[in-house]
């Protein structure tokens, strides 16, 4: 039987025309169903789409979030950024309406055995190590999922067999039913995503969801070092891998500046701290959690050694941009939230100068300030310069708890190349520039990766000597 009959020919609603609701509502269209979209928005970028969607028979709606024929659909398939206290969910499972996630749809449609990786930060790095390590040993792999590349959209272009290497949010996980991991990996939790989960008890469920299909052959990596990875561990039916960098004999550890399998692979070692380019302890971590996936699929330790050492990293991941009088920037867009941004700036030794700020999402931010007025005090933060909405919620929580010392380090920028200027004067000559917002970039971009852009843009400019003027 094929496995597209149980959405072949039912009426289907798609909610959100993202990148997933896109490639779900095309591959639902391909396969035959009867296919409508909505989502509350109404953009240019969002019209094209539409247009686009149209020529394949795909009726959409936009401005709307919910249609008054809910009865009379077969299936509601939830896009990522669509939360679950949204109109159109809750009167869809009010009324009977199954709601799945394009994550549950692509593990339905798409071949391919599924490596799924879940945390609030870490996920787009390892599901790439992952990928690379198994792509440079001769395993047909992809990385997928909220890297991206929507699970849904690999339909057509795997084989059983593949190795589908699926990055998965507490947004897709929150809706699944069926889905299944093989290999499901744990990174960390920290509190994130606020705006979108009602609390962090929900966020917390929505991971744990993660392993709730599991059965007792399948393999839990998780995070020793992080409890709630450990609460997983403790739930899981399957087979418990740890890894991490507390003490240990058993499964992924660090002994020295080496990183070694213990039970139950007992490859003993398999690569040297030195040999990563990635800086950071959380990356060390990200490597290790691939390590062990890599060895869970019989990757020998030599082509594992040999493919972290030619990982060159992700873009917008603490990622170097330049060095422009004496100063090196680095790019980490992608620290959308406060502890991700704690990780970059413990990533360095160097002075730094913070770049910050953004659409805070409903996260405490006392962590964040204690963290960047401890710099301040041990002069390894040389100064900070404020962007975006949050730039008055952050200035003022950094003044409450340590007036005496910020007053002539803190900086509101209007823009980003304004805030490069700023933050480069402020190194004077020395050090580095860390651009980590701890914040979305939805107050004034599209996404993380046009911010990224825009801050390295900036950077070719002021090396460019397009930007001048004095910080003040």
């Amino acid at each position: 039987m094929s496995r597209w009959n149980e959405f072949e020919r039912k009426k289907i609603l798609v909610v959100g025309l993202g990148e997933s609701g896109y490639a779900s509502a095309r591959v639902l269209a391909d396969i035959g169903a009867h296919v409508k979209v909505v989502d509350k928005e109404a953009s240019p970028a969002l019209s094209a789409r539409a247009s686009e969607l149209s020529s394949f028979g795909v009726e959409v709606n936009l401005g709307v979030d919910y249609l008054p024929d809910m009865p009379t659909y077969d299936w509601v398939v939830a896009s990522p950024g669509v939360p679950q206290c949204s109109e159109v969910l809750e009167r869809a499972r009010e009324i009977g309406v199954p709601v799945i996630s394009e994550l549950e749809l692509g593990y339905r449609l798409v071949d391919g055995d599924i490596v799924a990786v879940t945390g609030t930060n870490g996920k787009t790095t390892t599901v790439s190590m992952i990928e690379a390590i198994l792509q440079s040993s001769g395993i047909r792999a992809f990385a997928c999922g909220n890297i991206g590349k929507p699970l849904v959209g690999m339909l057509g272009r795997t084989n059983s067999g593949d190795i589908l290497v699926v990055e998965a949010s507490s947004f897709q996980l929150a809706n699944i039913d069926r889905f299944r991991a093989p290999i499901a990996l744990a990174l960390n939790l920290d509190e994130d995503h606020l705006d979108w989960h009602r609390n962090m008890d929900e966020y917390r469920e929505a991971k744990m969801r993660l392993i709730e299909n599991a059965l007792a052959d399948d393999y839990f990596i998780y995070n020793r070092d992080d409890q709630f990875t450990c609460d997983m561990a403790e739930r899981a039916r399957s087979r418990k891998i740890s890894f991490g960098l507390e003490q240990s004999n058993q499964g992924i550890f660090l002994r020295g500046d080496v990183v070694f399998a213990g039970p139950p692979f007992n490859a003993g070692e398999v690569f040297r701290t030195s040999e990563l380019s990635l800086v950071g302890l959380h990356n060390l971590l990200n490597a290790m959690a691939a390590v062990a996936v890599a060895l869970c699929l019989e990757v020998s330790p030599i082509l594992i050694r040999e493919a972290l050492r030619n990982f060159k990293g992700m873009e917008h991941r603490l990622e170097f941009v330049d060095k422009v009088d004496g100063v090196s920037f680095y790019n980490d867009s992608k620290a959308t939230n406060p502890h991700a941004a704690i990780q970059a700036m413990r990533s360095f030794e160097e002075s730094m100068v913070l770049i910050i700020g953004g659409r805070n999402k409903g996260l405490d931010l006392t962590n964040l300030v204690t963290e960047i007025l401890s710099g301040i005090s041990a002069s390894k933060v040389k100064g900070v310069v404020l962007l975006g909405e949050s730039a008055p919620e952050i200035l003022s929580a950094l003044k409450e708890l340590g007036e005496s010392i910020v007053s002539d380090k803190t900086y509101v920028a209007n823009d980003i190349f304004e805030a490069v200027r700023m933050a480069s004067e402020m190194a004077s000559g020395r050090g580095i520039v860390l651009f980590a917002p701890a914040c979305a970039s939805f107050d004034m971009f599209s996404n993380y990766e046009e911010r990224g852009e825009a801050f390295k843009e900036s950077v070719k400019s002021l090396e460019q000597g397009a930007i001048h003027g004095r910080t003040g």
